[in-house]
């Protein structure tokens, strides 16, 4: 009965899920931040690649 009740009062694991919660939250901003971010970088790019390729210069 008193290992049960060891047990129950102790709240090590529950500090060791709390900060995985907190890291795959975290985690999940970043990858769509950086999703978000990555589709316009690339629009931008391309759309100084095709100034540049129809720039009078280069033809």
């Amino acid at each position: 009965m008193r290992s049960a009740r060891r047990f129950f009062r102790d709240k090590t694991g529950a500090t060791v899920i709390e900060y995985g919660l907190i890291a795959a939250l975290v985690s999940v901003a970043i990858i769509s931040g950086v999703g978000a971010f990555g589709g316009s970088l690339s629009a931008m790019f391309n759309h100084v690649s095709n100034t540049v390729n129809e720039s009078p210069v280069f033809n």
